[in-house]
């Protein structure tokens, strides 16, 4: 067997964990390409060749897993998401077990599932046109502000850091967004706009009930003009149904489903996606589903099994 595995050293706290992996799956006969991504070794470089392998790893947080999955996609090449960052959202909702020796062993058997991706365009200052896949959720306002805010510090605070992002945020811009979805277009006020290929996060719990990855659609939300605080119902309801599917459902959120979408927010308001900030405050973004464009090893634990 011959396998490529893309590491990030500095993703988080599990970062070593990566070798114990390697340890386990490595046999007599096997080639094993490790490559650590940083100065001189970037996604694209590190993913080029990834389809003359027969199996590809790809190791770090969500903004790397992203990333490389982006450059992986349509490459028909089997790929195991390993968990080293911080928050592994992404991984979460694969589901397979997080142990290096069962990621070994379900990366030997090599069962895959074709999954989704999701599509993000926008012009930025420069009137330059611009584009990135994403895996969990794109958006605009409330959540691009949290991320911001815990950007200096989440690398060392971990999952935390959100949190306190969100506490520092106590009465988040409200804006007028146009959404132009599948031939519809509705208009709504709301302090943010989400767009999500899944949507499963700490605690299991599941912001958008009906959001799947391998649905050929993506999930778009707008949260409801709020204060932080006002918000307290949609946690509530996240805590005690974290499927989305009881009664509670989840307040304060308008959702649609759509293959794609534009959408338009009045003020411009700041951009993120999978955790990642966009440079300035485009006015605008479109977003799609790329359907069943990843061949993503899983085991018997997983979501997709």
């Amino acid at each position: 067997m011959r396998c490529l595995i893309i590491h990030n050293p500095a993703s988080g706290p599990r970062s070593d964990e990566i070798f114990a992996f390697t340890h386990a799956l490595a046999e007599a006969g096997d080639e094993v390409v490790f490559r650590l991504l940083g100065d001189g070794m970037e996604s694209a470089g590190a993913a080029a060749d990834a389809g003359s392998f027969d199996r590809v790893v790809v190791s770090g947080g969500d903004g790397t897993v992203s990333s490389l999955l982006d450059r992986l996609r349509d490459s028909g090449a089997p790929v195991l998401v390993f968990p080293s960052g911080t928050a592994n959202l992404f991984f979460g909702n694969i589901g397979n077990a997080p142990e290096a020796a069962a990621l070994a062993r379900a990366c030997r058997a090599g069962r895959t599932a074709k999954v989704d991706m999701g599509e993000l365009s926008w012009t930025d200052e420069n009137g330059v046109s611009r584009r990135h896949g994403f895996i969990i959720i794109a958006g605009t306002g409330f959540d691009a502000d949290i991320m911001r805010r815990a950007e200096s510090s989440h690398g060392e605070m971990g999952e935390i850091a959100y949190a306190l992002a969100a506490l520092a945020s106590p009465a988040p811009q409200v804006a007028h967004f146009t959404i132009e979805h599948d031939g519809k277009v509705d208009e709504l006020d709301g302090i943010g706009c989400m767009v999500a290929n899944t949507a499963l996060i700490q605690n299991d719990i599941n912001l958008f009930p009906d959001c799947r990855m391998d649905d050929g659609l993506i999930d778009i939300a707008v949260i409801e003009p709020a204060k932080t605080v006002e918000l307290l119902p949609t946690v509530i309801a996240g805590v005690l149904d974290p499927a989305g599917k009881g009664l509670l459902g989840r307040p304060q959120f308008k959702i649609f489903q759509a293959r794609e979408a534009r959408i338009t927010a009045n003020p411009s308001l700041g951009m993120e996606f999978d955790g990642e900030l966009i440079e300035g405050k485009p006015g605008s973004f479109s977003a799609r589903a790329i359907p069943q464009c990843l061949d993503l090893i899983i085991d018997d634990y997983s979501n997709l099994a």
